[in-house]
């Protein structure tokens, strides 16, 4: 369903009209949004950060227990997946958590073009 509007110069826009609990940005912001979520997502994409420790010394502020909740929280909703090699332990970014990464791009984009105290 839509809603029909007229912006400022008069122009029809067509708005969506989302039902609350379907809305996929509300569910995506759940998903994503907790705090250093995107950050853990960007060092494992982009920088290919696998290890606890290497995430945790990349992002300064970042606790142990913090880091060790958001990689719990992430492998249950399917966005990474937990190694365990007896020894050691590494992540991977999983099918949904590479998917993600459209979004750190579409980020990256804003953050070139609209870095602060500048304008474009």
């Amino acid at each position: 369903m839509a809603r029909n509007r007229r912006d400022a110069a008069g122009d029809r826009a067509i708005t969506p009209l989302l039902a609350y609990q379907a809305d996929p940005i509300r569910e995506s912001v759940k998903r994503l949004g907790r705090k250093w979520t995107l950050l853990i997502l960007r060092d494992m994409a982009f920088l290919k950060l696998n290890r606890f420790g290497q995430i945790l010394r990349n992002n300064p502020g970042l606790t142990p227990r913090v880091l060790s909740r958001r990689l719990d929280q992430m492998a249950e909703e399917g966005l990474v997946e937990r190694i365990d090699k007896g020894d050691s332990v590494t992540y991977r970014l999983t099918a949904r958590g590479e998917d993600a990464v459209f979004i750190l791009l579409a980020f990256l984009r804003y953050g070139i073009r609209h870095r602060s105290g500048e304008e474009r």
